[in-house]
């Protein structure tokens, strides 16, 4: 009896826990007139993606009701009717609320019961529209009257006040509702204003760019706001330098490790971001990335196969970023004499990695044909070619058909290991440059761009 009466506490207690989580829940009922017996799809942003987290059946009437357990994460929510017919919600702190809209008119008709959240989130949205459209109308007619000086002049100041009034309205609404989320959404949204200030600088816009973001709250991810502004930061607000980048990826991280989930988006964002970008020298960036946050350990969600590939790859650029020495070569030539590539005396040596079948390769290698013939003797260049093909005679005719008058090595016959990986060549053509200290100074470059970048590098050093 004694253990009897035990299971059957031990099931009241587990039963009046599983009531307390439930009316802890979340309960969000809705109403969609024009829409019945059918399925509707609940999402939420994230990043730059939105993710599906539910399916609701819509009865007769166009009632569905979604229902999630306390842990749901807050953030932007969709009530998703089809590819064109949606609406967002916020899911915050109001835990059992009703929306009520029309299908085809799911913003203009909608109806918010018992969320004072969503219903402030709401007429925010509506005034931006009805501001925005007002804005729109006035560019139009603006263009209209460019040739009446006065006429456009009025246009212009009503623009600026309407703009000003939208700032002045969301800075009131932060003030009134500091609590709310869509204070935190303003917040997060808000970039330094320094149009109308002269004495502000790119430093203070730089400094001051992250102001009233929260880096240890996690609702950050679920709104459409936060990669945005982080592609921004990084591709316009930032100097495009490596070293600059490094420093403020690392200043962010440090923030950020305050809530785990933003840590891991951010690392993730970053080092995708910078291992595909085309930018020459940004691999110096995912580099550092990983040496700092991979190999270390601090990045855990990786399985071991992922984990490893990229510490691989960053292995591998390692030796090859701009500014190391360049791995030497030593190869055959056409005249079955090695070469070693650490030997050959020039001012700028151009390495070229290519192949005879390669239909790139065919329209690079006249441009860099010209420009080397032109400009050897300015510049004190000379080119060696790595070719990918064993065989010989292909080789060989391949460079008299081209008239690749320059010296001319085969990439499977050699004493220094294999090229693909000293140099990171998965496709070719792929072009460097080194200076004559054997230095790797451009990677990448397409045969057009090489002149360029010789005519400034050599400006930038005659000015040292």
């Amino acid at each position: 009896m004694i253990k009897s009466a035990r299971l059957t506490l031990s099931f009241v207690l587990l039963l009046s826990s599983f009531i307390i989580s439930a009316q802890d829940g979340y309960q969000v009922n809705f109403r969609i007139r024009g829409l019945s017996d059918t399925t509707c799809l609940i999402a939420n942003y994230y990043g730059n993606g939105t993710y599906i987290r539910d399916t609701l059946q819509v009865d007769a009437a166009g009632r569905c009701i979604f229902k999630a357990g306390a842990d749901l994460p807050k953030g932007i929510y969709i009530l998703v009717i089809n590819d064109k017919n949606y609406f967002d919600f916020i899911i915050n702190n109001d835990k059992k609320f009703r929306i009520e809209t029309d299908r085809a008119y799911p913003m203009e008709k909608m109806t918010i019961l018992s969320s004072p959240e969503n219903k402030l989130f709401y007429e925010y949205l509506r005034y931006n529209k009805q501001q925005f459209d007002l804005i729109q109308s006035l560019q139009n007619r603006l263009k209209s009257f460019q040739d009446l000086h006065d006429s456009s002049a009025a246009i212009s100041a009503r623009i600026k006040a309407i703009t000003k009034a939208m700032i002045e309205y969301k800075l009131e609404l932060v003030k009134k509702y500091p609590s709310s989320f869509l204070a935190f959404l303003i917040n997060a949204m808000k970039e330094p204003d320094f149009k109308n200030d002269t004495t502000f600088s790119y430093q203070e816009y730089k400094m001051h760019f992250w102001d009233g973001t929260d880096f240890s709250d996690d609702r950050l991810l679920r709104t459409p706001v936060f990669y945005n502004k982080l592609k921004k930061y990084f591709d316009q607000v930032l100097i495009q330098q490596p070293d600059t980048i490094i420093q403020c990826i690392d200043s962010m991280i440090i923030k950020s490790k305050h809530n785990q989930e933003i840590f891991r988006y951010i690392i993730g964002f970053v080092i995708y971001h910078y291992e595909s970008s085309e930018i020459m020298g940004f691999d110096k960036i995912f580099v550092d990335l990983v040496d700092k946050y991979y190999i270390t350990g601090e990045v855990t969600w990786l399985n071991q196969t992922m984990l490893e590939n990229i510490i691989k790859k960053a292995n591998r650029l390692r030796p090859i970023l701009i500014g190391h020495q360049s791995p030497n070569m030593i190869m055959q030539d056409t005249s079955n004499q090695l070469v070693s590539m650490a030997n050959i005396r020039a001012k700028y040596l151009i390495l070229l990695f290519w192949d005879p079948d390669c239909g790139h390769c065919e329209q690079e290698i006249p441009k860099l044909r010209e420009l080397y013939n032109e400009n050897k003797a300015q510049y004190g260049l000379e080119l060696f070619a790595v070719c990918s093909d064993t065989s010989l005679t292909k080789w060989k005719n391949a460079i008299r058909k081209k008239n690749m008058n320059w010296i001319n090595v085969n990439g499977p016959r050699t004493l220094t290991g294999d090229y693909h990986e000293q140099y990171d060549i998965i496709s070719t053509p792929v072009i460097y440059i080194l200076n004559e200290r054997k230095e790797i100074i451009a990677k990448r470059l397409s045969a057009e761009q090489v002149l360029p970048f010789l005519e400034n590098y050599t400006k930038i050093q005659n000015q040292k």
